[in-house]
């Protein structure tokens, strides 16, 4: 079973010949872990009753013990987050942590169900949040606004003296303070060394950032394809920026001294930008529905919608949380009234993200529009 970071991806944008989804959203409660198990378990009793209107039991319980030893597996419920989404297919099983709510269920399909995904990667999702200092760094694991501090190997580059180690040109260093930051007192940092080398303390600074912004491209950025998001002083967001070769270092940045906060502090400074982040992205969406002319929206008219999927007009789509229409899409773009839940707004989903077009999931109160779905259409 392999667990995916990023959304969307090919491995659930392609069709199969039968999809389990699995929504579980996490217990709160002293025996979580516990009640977690038996939410899950509960969750593939349920997919093989669904499984077995289409399949043989013997069909459907292979299919299902791709995940079944989950249920036992008791340091997976432990590390488990506001909520967890699994794919099980005939080829490989997948699954996502999530950092939002989700509504508990099955599906049963030829795609995967993404809109638990969607409101989880809509705005802000998983990143990595790199804390740096003049002479150290730290990494942590981002899912919206939590983020996990990562173990570092012994090997790596975490300080400067160990990773400069030879070439570090400007001495041992005896500082209070670097880069703008503070003493005790409130005065200014100094540096104390051989005739006061401060040409060669920029000097190993610059070539450290440099180490930093190489191992955390080849060990983080490259394999993942997470956004990188700086955690440091001003000073040194502004050097580390110059000199840094990492396409994924994101414009987001939270100007603090990672040094002088507990990890508590550099969470709470994490979800306040990730906050205000989500919060603009969501105005600067409501603004877009409202200033689009009528001739280039579309809400409740599902033949229409259904046909826009199809042929790619549809830029971006809004959806109430939990918003269902019974129903499916043809493979020509017809929209055909039936007793089916959870395939339509699923299938109009894949069809809008096919096409590079943007999907968003929205509470009721947060829906700029009343009918529960609107379209923008592209000009």
């Amino acid at each position: 079973m392999q667990e995916l970071l990023t959304f969307p991806t090919d491995e659930l944008l392609k069709e199969h010949e039968v999809v389990v989804s699995l929504s579980l959203n996490s217990e709160s409660n002293a025996v979580e872990t516990e009640a977690n198990q038996i939410q899950f378990q509960n969750l593939l009793k349920e997919a093989k009753l669904k499984l077995s209107e289409q399949y043989d039991d013997k069909y459907a319980s292979k299919l299902l013990d791709k995940v079944k030893s989950l249920v036992d597996h008791s340091d997976f419920w432990r590390e488990m987050t506001q909520s967890a989404v699994f794919y099980v297919t005939p080829e490989e099983a997948y699954y996502y942590r999530l950092s939002v709510p989700i509504h508990t269920g099955t599906v049963v399909s030829n795609k995967p169900y993404v809109l638990p995904l969607i409101a989880n990667f809509q705005y802000v999702s998983y990143y990595h949040l790199l804390a740096l200092n003049h002479d150290k760094f730290s990494i942590y694991n981002g899912r919206g606004n939590k983020v996990q501090p990562v173990d570092l190997p012994e090997e790596a580059p975490d300080t400067l003296t160990k990773a400069l180690g030879e070439e570090l040109t400007g001495g041992e260093l005896n500082v209070d303070s670097y880069n703008g930051g503070e003493v005790s007192g409130g005065a200014p940092g100094a540096f104390h060394g051989h005739n006061e080398k401060s040409n060669e303390v920029q000097i190993d600074q610059e070539n450290y950032f440099r180490v930093v912004d190489k191992y955390v491209f080849e060990h983080f950025s490259k394999p993942t394809k997470l956004p990188l998001v700086l955690f440091a002083l001003k000073e040194n967001i502004a050097d580390f920026d110059k000199l840094s070769k990492n396409e994924y270092l994101d414009e987001t940045r939270v100007e603090a001294s990672p040094s002088q906060l507990s990890f508590n502090q550099i969470q709470d400074q994490t979800q306040e930008v990730v906050d205000q982040i989500a919060n603009r992205r969501y105005k600067n969406l409501v603004e877009k529905f409202n200033e689009t002319t009528p001739e280039f929206r579309l809400e409740a008219q599902y033949h229409d919608l259904a046909m826009a999927s199809i042929q790619g007009k549809v830029e971006v789509l809004l959806i109430e949380d939990d918003y269902q229409v019974n129903g499916t899409i043809d493979e020509n773009g017809q929209y055909h009234e039936g007793t089916e839940t959870n395939v339509y707004v699923n299938q109009l989903v894949h069809n809008i993200m096919k096409t590079n077009g943007k999907v968003y999931v929205l509470d009721k109160a947060s829906m700029p529009s009343d009918t529960g779905i609107a379209a923008i259409l592209r000009y």
